[in-house]
């Protein structure tokens, strides 16, 4: 009986860890396609008050800045999510969205964060001259590793490539798992040893493609 319950303790040992890591995948996946639906939700209903996406009233500049960018937000995308509150970064001295390998916050321009009442923070990049909107959304708010990819994932909020104002995942292009996972163009690829500053920014837009699962060569 000891043999036996130490042969379970071994294998329980070295499956432990692969179920563990599935589970996460799982929740991860489960998670993304909330923010998705409900960012998506939130637009309709945004919509009905303020007419069709293409006649939304952008900003004209790059806007990062808080006074920039708050209008665009309380208008368009706050009253559209119940409970939802707008807070200044500088409010939240100890949360960094995104993190760099050595802890520091990625996009320091970060001034202005959509808090959700179900814990998931939203934040907007408007670079309307070029064609975007950065939407990034941490799906497990202040919980998390604070990494593109794992926690932290990025849609466009605009018409970028011209392929239609909607909610889309950063790379809503291509198709093709090739240009997802390579490094080429500005090295938003999703792979494990992606170490450029956009890294792992098609992350999103692979988990879609891939039938909404986590692939291989993941950046786990």
């Amino acid at each position: 009986m000891l043999i036996t319950l130490g042969i379970i303790g071994i294998i329980a040992a070295l499956t432990m860890p692969a179920l563990i890591t599935n589970y996460q995948k799982h929740q991860t996946v489960v998670q993304l396609r909330k923010v998705y639906s409900d960012l998506n939700n939130a637009v309709k209903l945004s919509e009905i008050d303020n007419g069709p996406m293409p006649d939304w009233t952008y900003p004209e500049k790059e806007c990062y800045e808080y006074d920039c960018i708050a209008p665009f937000v309380e208008q368009y995308y706050l009253p559209y999510f119940q409970g939802a509150k707008i807070v200044k970064s500088s409010d939240m001295p100890d949360y960094k969205m995104l993190l760099n390998e050595d802890g520091s916050q990625l996009f320091a321009g970060i001034k202005l964060y959509l808090l959700l009442n179900n814990g998931v923070i939203l934040a907007f990049f408007a670079n309307i001259p070029n064609g975007y909107i950065w939407l990034l959304a941490d799906i497990n708010g202040q919980k998390g590793l604070n990494k593109m990819g794992r926690d932290v994932f990025v849609f466009d909020a605009y018409n970028f490539y011209g392929i239609g104002y909607k909610i889309k995942f950063w790379g809503a292009l291509y198709q093709d798992n090739d240009i997802l996972t390579t490094a080429s163009p500005h090295g938003y690829g999703c792979y494990k040893t992606n170490n450029q500053k956009y890294r792992n920014f098609y992350c999103g837009r692979l988990i879609e493609v891939n039938g909404w699962k986590i692939p291989d060569n993941y950046p786990w």
